[in-house]
């Protein structure tokens, strides 16, 4: 394989080469095994992964790619690199071949962009999904590069991986035992992230309208400070998880119960290419409703309940069902006041509404071997605050909407 020779240096008895490879050589050069290097771990799901086949073909940069090779040969400026194994850049690999040979399909097959991508998206994967499983692709990738053969024409489609530099650092004499040190080291950030925490990346542009709309009386807790799951059991009066908000926000405007999983965050990534519009256009006011709604509750609630509200407030599973609850009221009642002044005004006229003491004992009375006690949760809490919009003088009874005994 040839390279463009950029910089090098050495380390102890192994040199390490900086150089730039046209991405289409670079996948001709792939041995057939090269999946199989003994270090590497398995190809993995990763969502942002399956939106490499965008920066392909508008050719933006991908991080380079780490290579063993047994030999590395310089001619001035060239380079010359024979048996190579990849060190760090696998999974970029594996999703870098499958957009090739999508690409060659597209182009050998003669296939007619402007007939294919009228199709709908059902009748585009019924046509295509078996044959470009074959090819470790998929009908998103194909659907993509049809889409720009359209605007762009076949060759600058050719281009994409023909013409377009990728750098990557070689290195040759290195010991088997070097080679796992570095691709410990590599990999260090490589473990996936966690679910909340990728919702967080995702909304991260909301957190200055967050912290404004609470006015210092509103704290924001990250993923990486504190994991979500131990959040509830040290947070201080005015701390709020942001992976909490977020699963809120969401759930107010599905009007029901939404948790995080990979799902979602596949949901909300893939809603649109436009980074700036992976909020999906939540309305900033409905933030600063939400964030001053929250500030009078958990006072109220602390009034009214003591340190359960505290525990109350801070978890996932009550704020997903709070606001889907708030969400449903919201889109039936067809008003343009967001039902949080009408909820709290519940509260102060029956102040023993909510019953938080109740809904510990019964919670923690629940079978866990047999439910799923998130999902119970949110749906309890949903229910319940369904049914004391709906019934504001009633007080909520949790072993009902925890279904344990007949509504």
């Amino acid at each position: 394989m040839k390279a463009q020779y950029l910089d090098k240096r050495s380390e102890r008895k192994a040199t390490c080469y900086l150089c730039s490879i046209k991405l289409g050589d670079y996948l001709a050069s792939l041995p057939a095994s090269y999946e199989d290097y003994e270090v590497q771990r398995e190809i993995v799901s990763n969502v942002y992964l399956d939106h490499l086949v965008s920066t392909v073909l508008e050719r933006r940069h991908i991080p380079p790619i780490v290579l063993i090779a047994k030999t590395v040969s310089k001619n001035g400026s060239s380079l010359t690199i024979e048996n190579f194994k990849i060190l760090d850049g696998l999974q970029r690999t594996y999703r870098l071949h499958a957009i090739q040979r999508t690409i060659e399909f597209a182009l050998s097959e003669h296939l007619d962009p402007s007939e294919l991508l009228g199709l709908s998206r059902f009748a585009f994967s019924r046509k295509f999904s078996t044959e470009l499983r074959q090819h470790s692709s998929n009908t998103e990738i194909l659907r993509a590069v049809l889409e720009f053969r359209s605007e762009h024409g076949a060759d600058e489609l050719r281009n994409c991986l023909s013409k377009n530099p990728q750098w990557f650092e070689v290195w040759t004499g290195l010991t088997a035992a070097d080679e796992v040190r570095k691709m410990l080291i590599l990999n260090a950030g490589h473990k996936p992230v966690k679910t909340r925490h990728q919702l967080e990346l995702l909304f991260l542009n909301l957190l200055p309208v967050l912290r404004r709309a609470g006015a210092g009386k509103f704290e924001i807790v990250r993923e990486k400070e504190v994991g979500s799951s131990q959040f509830s059991k040290v947070r201080a009066p005015g701390e709020f998880h942001f992976a909490h908000l977020i699963t809120a926000m969401l759930s107010f405007l599905r009007g029901r119960p939404v948790a995080a999983s990979t799902g979602l965050v596949q949901e909300v990534n893939g809603a649109s290419d436009d980074e700036e519009d992976a909020t999906l256009a939540i309305d900033p006011e409905l933030f600063n409703e939400a964030v001053r709604f929250l500030v009078r509750l958990e006072a109220l609630l602390e009034e009214q309940h003591g340190d359960l509200a505290r525990l109350w407030i801070g978890r996932e599973v009550t704020l997903s069902g709070l606001f889907a609850g708030l969400g449903a009221y919201f889109a039936e009642s067809n008003s343009r006041e967001f039902p949080f002044k009408k909820f709290i005004a519940t509260l102060k006229a029956n102040p023993k509404a909510l019953r938080l003491s109740e809904f510990e004992s019964t919670r923690n009375s629940l079978d866990l071997s047999k439910i799923n006690i998130g999902n119970v949760n949110r749906l309890a809490v949903f229910n319940a605050t369904l049914s004391l919009l709906h019934n504001p003088s009633s007080n909520l009874h949790w072993r009902k909407y925890f279904a344990m005994e007949a509504a």
